[in-house]
């Protein structure tokens, strides 16, 4: 995916903080995204996916989250270990790394 459809697809996420999170990791931080969409077929609304372990404390502070951004971790390393945040009105999700 080129940036024009890298940008494109952050542009369709309807939490903002995501949304706005994203544009900060992709564009001012240059990180790549590893995976871009739903995340589990029971999955109901995309994830981001950055190469990176996030500073979620940094990241909360930065863009002021409230309490409608829930810390997300899978530590299964037969599923995938992530960390990250979920929007629990949209239940959008930006992961990185652990």
């Amino acid at each position: 995916m080129n940036r024009f459809e890298l940008y494109q697809k952050i542009k369709e996420i309807q939490s903002a903080p995501i949304r706005e999170m994203a544009y900060y990791l992709a564009d001012e931080k240059r990180i790549a995204i590893t995976s871009f969409g739903l995340a589990w077929s029971k999955a109901t609304a995309p994830w981001i996916y950055f190469d990176t372990v996030l500073d979620l404390e940094g990241l909360r502070s930065q863009f002021g989250l409230g309490e409608n951004m829930e810390v997300h971790e899978n530590l299964d390393p037969k599923s995938g270990l992530e960390r990250g945040f979920v929007d629990r009105t949209t239940g959008e999700g930006l992961m990185g790394k652990i």
